[in-house]
């Protein structure tokens, strides 16, 4: 914990916090003494996340976990990629302290666009995940038109994945090994 800040210097934060003007999409916390700027998942998101996890939890067996804010290090390129949702088997971990998941130990990860992550998530993850042998890469789009969810698998260990499947939402689609499940993305369409 560090140590509060003097009276007048803590005002002066919280004049500055209370006019910072953000673009649409970030948020401000005071946070240990200092603002820290980041993005705001939208509600929408947060549900089409919370939907899938609840699904992943009904379908995978015990000893697997569906967790979201794990770090994945990807040994190909040396990169670490926190996807919105990573499903791992028990034993991935060896300490209680780790805060990083290697890429062998994944089955899955998932990424639900945003404007300010598309661009990346068709593009530069995709490569990463496949490159680094990540065995499932499912992409949720709700900014395809009325929404998309997209099952990359089979990975080459060179950047591409040999199978893709898209489906619009609403449609069923198959997650293959090691998952083996029938996803209906209806779970995912504006309710």
């Amino acid at each position: 914990m560090t140590a509060p800040l003097p009276d007048q210097e803590f005002e002066n934060l919280l004049d500055i916090h209370a006019r910072l003007e953000l673009p649409e999409g970030k948020r401000a916390e005071l946070i240990g003494g200092e603002i820290v700027i980041s993005p705001t998942p939208t509600i929408f998101h947060n549900e089409i996340y919370a939907r899938l996890q609840r699904w992943l939890n009904q379908g995978v067996p015990e000893d697997w976990f569906v967790t979201n804010t794990t770090t994945v290090f990807l040994p190909a390129t040396e990169e670490r990629y926190i996807p919105d949702l990573v499903v791992y088997k028990s034993g991935a971990t060896s300490s209680p302290d780790d805060w990083e998941l290697n890429a062998d130990h994944v089955l899955l990860v998932a990424e639900i666009t945003s404007p300010s992550t598309r661009d990346r998530d068709l593009t530069v993850k995709v490569k990463g995940y496949a490159r680094s042998n990540v065995p499932v890469y499912l992409l949720v789009d709700p900014h395809d038109g009325d929404g998309s969810t997209t099952v990359y698998s089979h990975p080459d260990g060179k950047g591409l994945y040999r199978d893709e499947h898209r489906a619009m939402f609403g449609e069923k689609l198959t997650l293959p090994e090691p998952l083996d499940l029938s996803l209906d993305t209806a779970l995912f369409s504006k309710k």
